[in-house]
């Protein structure tokens, strides 16, 4: 039983991929990126020209919300310090998505393949995911510091709980009699999770994937908010400290754009490792 055969089985990602008409030539996770950017530019000047009517017919001041134009002349004249930010809170995100992927997985197992420990850890996780992240974020400063670790340790802390969530229901997905038959024919633990266990669990993983990379920028901006950490975050409030309210929505405009490609690339991941297992 392969690992895409069971992936496929209501995977989002087959519909991306046909939905995809850009690029027939390209390799599909190419095609679907393609796909979904230039669905996201036409949504975003739609969005900018009802921003600019918006400004326009009342009349807004510039410090409630600067047009368009003024944002992207912030941009123009803080271009360096602007991709600066935006490298370090990707950089900060993707290192935190994979070790939360990594930690979630690795955990899920555990659950798996010793149910005391789902007993004893599960609720203390469930308690800690309670805790405001307001209340946590000077101990991740603490202990990271303010530079780029506390991002990171925040975005693992704030993803974590999805994708292991989704990564333990997906390893208890196979049904009963499927898990009978790897028993009667003499299958192990590891061979059971890796032929069957794994497979049935990409989609769940994929959509915990999904459901983080929503948030997971805006989990990085509020650890930036918090610790003076460099990045979009710290960059916000710079710029409304001085009162440049066009740098300060230029870089909410940067923000969305960021996750948004963020949330295309974990689908065009998903459809990689689909086309991978073909």
């Amino acid at each position: 039983m392969s690992a895409v055969t069971l992936s496929k089985r209501g995977s989002p990602a087959l519909g991306a991929i046909r939905r995809a008409t850009l690029g027939r030539g390209l390799p599909a996770p190419l095609r679907v990126t393609l796909a979904r950017l230039v669905n996201y530019l036409a949504c975003l000047g739609l969005a900018l020209l009802l921003w600019h009517a918006l400004v326009s017919v009342f009349q807004v001041p510039a410090y409630l919300m600067p047009s368009p134009a003024q944002c992207f002349a912030a941009m123009a004249r803080e271009g360096a310090l602007l991709a600066g930010a935006v490298g370090w809170t990707v950089f900060a995100t993707l290192l935190g998505m994979a070790i939360s992927l990594v930690l979630a997985t690795l955990l899920a197992v555990g659950f798996i393949a010793c149910p005391l420990l789902d007993r004893v850890v599960m609720p203390l996780i469930l308690l800690m995911r309670t805790v405001p992240m307001i209340a946590v974020a000077p101990i991740l400063v603490l202990v990271f510091g303010r530079e780029q670790g506390n991002t990171v340790g925040m975005v693992v802390l704030l993803t974590f709980f999805q994708i292991m969530l989704a990564a333990k229901k997906g390893f208890q997905a196979p049904g009963r009699n499927l898990m009978e038959l790897m028993h009667t024919c003499g299958a192990g633990f590891w061979q059971t999770l890796f032929k069957v266990r794994l497979p049935c669990a990409l989609p769940y993983l994929f959509t915990g994937l999904r459901i983080a990379a929503g948030t997971a920028i805006l989990c990085a901006m509020f650890a930036e908010w918090l610790s003076g950490a460099p990045g979009l975050g710290s960059l916000m409030l710079d710029a409304y400290a001085r009162q440049d309210f066009a740098l300060m929505w230029a870089a909410v405009l940067a923000s969305t754009s960021a996750a948004y490609v963020f949330f295309t690339l974990t689908i065009a991941f998903e459809v990689a490792v689909i086309e991978w297992g073909q």
